[in-house]
């Protein structure tokens, strides 16, 4: 009797390989929407920052130029980039490497989108600041 005749369960192409890589995915998914409305929550208070602030800063010699670039945007580039890692390194107990691709992919495009609305809703549909007309 060869090995080959014994085993008779057929090995899984598909799936997850273990229960608690799959709890990892999920809960990092879970944490990556709160992580993402956080950053996405960033943008909109640097981009107020720099509304508000500007003409202070002009009066004081200086400028707020750049402030939602760096306290906003960058921050928000890194949480994709960072939630992207994360996502491969928790796809990596699928059996499919390619699909495990394409599912960090997706959790972070969905998590990016729940965020974005979650402050859509929380500013009134108003993501960055525009300073409304000076009339004297």
């Amino acid at each position: 009797m060869s090995a080959a005749t014994v085993s008779s369960v057929p090995i899984p192409s598909r799936g997850w390989r273990n229960d608690m890589v799959a709890a990892l995915f999920w809960l990092l998914t879970v944490v990556g929407v709160l992580m993402m409305t956080g950053a996405w929550f960033l943008l909109a208070l640097a981009s107020l920052e720099e509304g508000t602030e500007q003409p202070k800063a002009l009066a004081a010699g200086t400028t707020m130029a750049g402030t939602t670039l760096w306290l906003g945007i960058v921050p928000l580039v890194f949480a994709h980039i960072a939630g992207f890692a994360l996502c491969l390194v928790a796809t990596t107990g699928r059996f499919d490497r390619a699909r495990g691709v394409l599912w960090a992919g997706e959790a972070v495009i969905g998590a990016s989108l729940i965020g974005l609305a979650v402050v859509l809703v929380l500013s009134g549909g108003q993501l960055l600041y525009t300073p409304p007309d000076y009339v004297p």
